[in-house]
């Protein structure tokens, strides 16, 4: 994503020049934003037509995202299916939590996919699309997300936050057609699956 800085490198100044380059256009539309250390689908509008109905969509709360974490075990029972409900407020430089006034509201659906005795692999689908709202809901859960040093302790198993967006379900903004896109899980993710003993295509089934 854009930084303050416009001399460092990112992700959308980099997509605005292939544009310019091969497309004669420099138009990009962002939509769908990840933190940094998050994997996954980021979604674009490359012209300004688009913007209105995807913007309507993202609002209404009617884009199904999906998400896959991989947690820290809980002590005790392990629920299969449970949701959080919370007010997100910023606590600190670059760190989100639930509060009891203010805040904004933030609605987040999980499910266990598969589990070991020292992880859970967890599908996420937030109903909202607040700052850090996965990662803060997991770790309020006791179930911080592997290498998220923000929100749960350093563990030598994960280089950076195991958070990865799979899954987007939304209507094309111009021709009404439903979308669905997907992305796989990135090698550093897999191998941490195949450590536990276990793979994305076993955990799903």
């Amino acid at each position: 994503m854009p930084t303050a800085d416009p001399s460092r490198p990112s992700l959308v100044r980099e997509l605005e020049r292939e544009l310019r380059e091969h497309k004669g256009t420099e138009y990009l539309g962002v939509h769908q934003r990840l933190d940094l250390d998050t994997t996954g689908i980021i979604l674009f509008t490359k012209t300004a037509a688009a913007n209105p109905g995807l913007a309507a969509q993202f609002a209404a709360g009617r884009i199904k995202k999906t998400y896959l974490a991989l947690v820290r075990r809980p002590r005790g029972k392990l629920r299969r299916n449970w949701s959080c409900e919370s007010r997100l407020k910023r606590v600190g430089r670059g760190r989100m939590a639930s509060v009891a006034d203010g805040g904004v509201v933030a609605r987040t659906q999980f499910r266990v996919v598969r589990d070991w005795p020292t992880a859970v692999l967890v599908e996420a689908r937030p109903r909202t699309g607040r700052k850090h709202q996965i990662r803060v809901h997991l770790a309020e859960s006791r179930m911080p997300i592997l290498g998220d040093v923000t929100y749960g302790p350093h563990v030598k198993s994960a280089a950076r936050c195991l958070l990865h967006a799979s899954r987007l379900e939304l209507v094309h903004p111009v021709n009404g057609r439903k979308l669905v896109i997907e992305s796989p899980l990135p090698v550093d993710f897999e191998r941490a699956l195949s450590r536990l003993g276990g793979r994305l295509s076993a955990a799903r089934r």
